[in-house]
């Protein structure tokens, strides 16, 4: 297995490619590298694919051992620096991640690129309810009932009646949780600092930026990746008009990501 001994467990890695450019890919919270690892098939280079402490195939530490954004950007700085990564793609939690080191580290990437991010500092908050509910469920419920009460709640029926195909894509990336690791993230998440203390600090980021986003998401507004490409000097923001809908065509939306972290204009 490619485990690597990280800040506190061994974390799973998968290297895809070679050469320059070197992008390490930051998946979201309950999520994995696996079920990210498409959207940069076509892109240029070395890409990094990892997963977060807690999550997919890496291990899980104690909780005490922290699973906070602040957490998870350990394990992505430790990630990024030992394998020389230029450049971030960073997905909802992964972004958050790459701001909290962002904040500290303004010029450690050449180039970033974020899809859905979902919090930048104290003016924009997590779900204090949701999370904690999942997280619940994930540690008293087997995977399966998990994965048909997610399917089945009332906010999932919209992207499910617009796109039935998501009806079997949410049961099987919930049935891929890690059961003992993402709920610590969610509670961790729910109550934890944001990624900026001040947003201010973005202003220093001059790596040209491309942010992915799209309307009608309460986890993931849009107002977020407006807010975040407003405080990024170089930095444009394309907002699709429902959930998910960038995917649709997953070809080009593999090719907008593959193009931009390739070194073209966003």
């Amino acid at each position: 297995m490619p485990l690597v001994d990280g800040p506190d467990c061994r974390l799973w890695v998968d290297v895809v490619g070679d050469g320059d450019p070197v992008t390490v890919v930051a998946h979201g919270i309950t999520s994995s590298s696996e079920e990210i690892s498409a959207f940069v098939w076509q892109t240029p280079g070395t890409r990094i694919l990892f997963d977060f402490r807690g999550h997919g195939r890496s291990e899980s530490p104690p909780e005490e051992a922290g699973y906070d954004t602040a957490a998870m950007r350990k394990d992505l700085e430790f990630i990024a620096d030992t394998y020389g990564a230029t450049q971030a793609l960073g997905v909802s939690m992964g972004s958050s991640a790459t701001l909290n080191l962002l904040a500290d580290d303004p010029d450690r990437f050449s180039r970033l690129l974020f899809f859905i991010p979902s919090r930048i500092d104290k003016n924009t908050e997590v779900s204090k309810d949701q999370y904690p509910a999942l997280a619940h469920m994930l540690e008293t419920m087997p995977l399966e009932e998990v994965a048909d009460a997610i399917v089945g709640a009332p906010a999932s029926q919209p992207l499910i009646n617009a796109r039935p195909a998501w009806r079997e894509l949410m049961r099987a990336r919930v049935l891929r949780m890690n059961a003992t690791g993402v709920p610590r993230a969610l509670r961790a998440f729910a109550v934890g600092d944001p990624p900026c203390p001040d947003a201010m600090v973005l202003k220093r980021v001059l790596a040209p930026t491309l942010i992915l986003a799209h309307e009608d998401d309460p986890i993931h507004p849009s107002e977020v990746a407006r807010r975040l490409a407003d405080l990024l000097p170089n930095a444009e923001a394309r907002i699709w008009p429902a959930p998910l809908a960038m995917l649709d065509d997953f070809g080009a939306f593999a090719k907008t990501i593959a193009d931009f972290l390739g070194g073209s204009d966003a």
